[in-house]
């Protein structure tokens, strides 16, 4: 019995260190995706996480927001340093991010089960946390939601259209210059329908396809 109870300290604990870095990784991997894959969705996000902790750094200086010991991510305050405090909190972050992947599946009309499940319970999961350390309360958390979907939504808004033109990628914009031979890429653009290169060069016949022609040709010379 004393063994399951230590594992199951054990679980939390690793549950409550995974939450006390998560934003530091959405940080990392919005980083790496830009910078390392170029992907320009990562770099969308990743300016939008920057400028909702410097709204949340105005805010906290304006009101001289004094931050929880709980809530340090490396460790608590010791006399008059403070180590390790996001100008965010961390159900503020997530819930940022939870309302643009949730707008931007809104604005296309299209559900994405797995991304819409993962993030709420993301979001649920941090929620706990950082009530059951003493950090947040219920009212806190609730308020750090609000103010996350809110800000999120609102970001979304304004570059809704360039995360849009990144989500195509391949299937949009690449595609056209693969290199396949016959390959049309249509485009409408205020109306007119343009074909790029529509004129290229034809697929040459492998062996099957010559063989079935002769054979259809003596099938119906036959008839």
């Amino acid at each position: 019995m004393a063994s399951i109870l230590e594992m199951i300290q054990s679980l939390l604990g690793i549950l409550h260190t995974f939450i006390r870095f998560l934003p530091l990784g959405i940080y990392s991997f919005a980083y790496l995706s830009a910078a390392i894959f170029k992907d320009t969705k990562g770099a969308i996000i990743l300016l939008g996480l920057i400028l909702n902790d410097f709204v949340a750094y105005i805010f906290k200086r304006y009101f001289k927001f004094e931050p929880n010991a709980q809530c340090a991510i490396f460790g608590n305050k010791t006399g008059d340093s403070r180590l390790g405090f996001l100008p965010n909190a961390h159900t503020e972050m997530i819930a940022f991010l939870m309302a643009f992947l949730y707008s931007d599946m809104w604005n296309e009309y299209k559900m994405e089960f797995i991304p819409f499940i993962f993030m709420l319970l993301l979001l649920l999961l941090t929620m706990w946390s950082r009530i059951s350390i003493g950090c947040k309360t219920l009212n806190d958390a609730v308020f750090n939601i609000i103010v996350g979907a809110v800000l999120g939504m609102l970001y979304y808004y304004f570059v809704k259209e360039r995360y849009a033109n990144a989500k195509k990628g391949m299937t949009a914009k690449e595609a056209c210059d693969m290199g396949y031979n016959n390959y049309k890429c249509n485009e409408i653009k205020d109306g007119t329908v343009i074909l790029k290169n529509p004129k290229g060069p034809a697929r040459d016949l492998d062996d099957t396809e010559e063989e079935d022609s002769k054979g259809f040709q003596g099938w119906y010379d036959s008839a």
